[in-house]
């Protein structure tokens, strides 16, 4: 009796370690953002502390998740020239602190969003649209809400549908809210894919990659909403964007907020997030007092429910910092092939790739960062903002429709629709077109600009 009792003992015990421990080292990560490194002495303490996270975690890792730290490893053993030693490796954890950061923080916003009146609002005239205006307002608010609270978009969608609806309509919701939301991965720096892509060039590319973002995004929206809605007209557009009228000026507010941020702090982009929405929570946070207790609870709960997702990024992080201080991907990629590969080459196939690997199952992380190795850094003649702008829509198009994709399994959830449905339906198609299309229009970006 004593052993079965003192099973969920130890569970809960390490349950409160880990919050304890991913919350320093996210305070940490803040603090470094902002101080640099006259806070060395908290730095390694976060350091130290996401160690001990990692190691409190890995026990409980999801099948899916040690699958692909397993295959990260083995891409480690193949690109790296030798073993990395003790101080490589502390490098590596010290580089990933701010990503073990951004995911916290957006659970602390997405906790936000779910209190806030104006939100609610939205939800509420979304649920007022004719029906054949529906799926295309969930494309629209899906995207907008996407940009911030990423796959708390769908919580928000589902709740607007009746229960009692058709499968044919539940799975037309489902798939519109996966486009809109995914698809503002092209634009959005509240991604992880964001963060990831980042990391392979200069701050001034990734914030020129978000404005081809907005480009590719409105593309997309403009060109996927009638052809996908055969009723589509300006009257269903006008009113879906009503929807989106209470949190217009919210929405504004948060991205000027970033943007201020990093050009009054020279942040990059992630830094910029991590750094400004903290402060922007704690603001609502005074203004609502009575909803405190709510988020942080929220936020509570999400901490334990993403730790999987924390070390996963981070880990393919730290494959791509030793692999970029090694320096020997030129070297392999010489002896594969002596010239430097066209632009066209990279901005097609990394959107390709990432979505025909993540239909298999292949997470993106695992794919974007072995593509962005090989053709950052002068592996490709093409412009580093366009490189992270294809990585981007590979994000969002290898979620489309993935039976790994966090997405399509919580719609799955959500709106009660079989996960096959979602992952071999229309969005299957649509994914395909828009990474193929998106390569084309990049390419002839590059041809023009490069």
């Amino acid at each position: 009796m004593s052993d079965r009792i003192s099973h969920p003992i130890q569970g809960r015990l390490i349950d409160t370690a880990r919050l304890g421990l991913i919350t320093i080292a996210w305070f940490a990560a803040l603090v470094t953002v902002l101080f640099g490194e006259s806070a060395r002495s908290l730095t390694e303490v976060g350091i130290y502390c996401f160690i001990l996270f990692a190691i409190c975690t890995l026990p409980r890792l999801r099948r899916d998740s040690l699958i692909i730290l397993t295959v990260l490893a083995v891409l480690t053993l193949m690109l790296l020239p030798t073993t990395p030693d003790l101080d490589a490796l502390m490098g590596a954890v010290e580089y990933v602190l701010i990503f073990a950061a951004l995911l916290p923080t957006m659970a602390l916003v997405k906790a936000t969003a779910m209190t806030m009146p104006s939100v609610q609002t939205s939800q509420a005239n979304l649920g007022a649209l004719p029906p054949e205006a529906l799926a295309g307002g969930f494309q629209l608010t899906g995207h907008f809400f996407g940009g911030i609270i990423n796959t708390g978009t769908f919580a928000i969608l589902s709740a607007v549908l009746p229960p009692e609806s058709p499968e044919t309509d539940r799975r037309a919701a489902a798939e519109a809210a996966i486009r809109g939301m995914v698809t503002s991965a092209a634009w959005s720096p509240f991604f992880v894919g964001f963060a990831v892509g980042q990391s392979f060039v200069e701050p001034q590319y990734a914030w020129m990659a978000i404005g081809f973002g907005v480009i590719t995004a409105t593309l997309f929206t403009a060109i996927s909403l009638p052809a996908i809605n055969r009723n589509f007209s300006l009257q269903q557009l006008r009113l879906a964007l009503l929807c989106l009228r209470p949190v217009a000026s919210r929405l504004a507010f948060v991205f000027v907020c970033v943007i201020g941020a990093a050009l009054l702090f020279e942040l990059t982009a992630l830094a910029a997030v991590v750094s400004a929405m903290p402060w922007l929570v704690g603001l609502q946070m005074l203004r609502n007092r009575d909803k405190a207790g709510r988020i942080l609870g929220q936020t509570k709960t999400a901490l334990n429910n993403i730790a999987d997702d924390v070390i996963v990024i981070s880990a393919a992080m730290m494959v791509a910092f030793l692999v970029n201080s090694y320096n020997n991907i030129n070297e392999i990629m010489q002896a594969v092939y002596p010239d430097m590969l066209p632009g066209w080459v990279a901005l097609m196939s990394t959107p390709l790739l990432v979505t025909l690997a993540s239909v298999v199952g292949v997470h993106p992380v695992i794919t974007s960062t072995a593509l962005l190795t090989i053709f950052s850094g002068g592996g490709a003649d093409v412009h580093p903002a366009l490189l992270v702008q294809a990585h981007l829509i590979g994000w969002g198009t290898g979620t489309m429709s993935s039976v790994a994709s966090l997405s399509v399994i919580s719609c799955a959830g959500l709106y009660n629709v079989p996960t096959h449905k979602l992952v071999f339906g229309h969005n299957m198609m649509i994914a395909f077109i828009y990474a193929i299309g998106g390569g084309l229009l990049l390419s002839l970006i590059n041809f023009l600009i490069w």
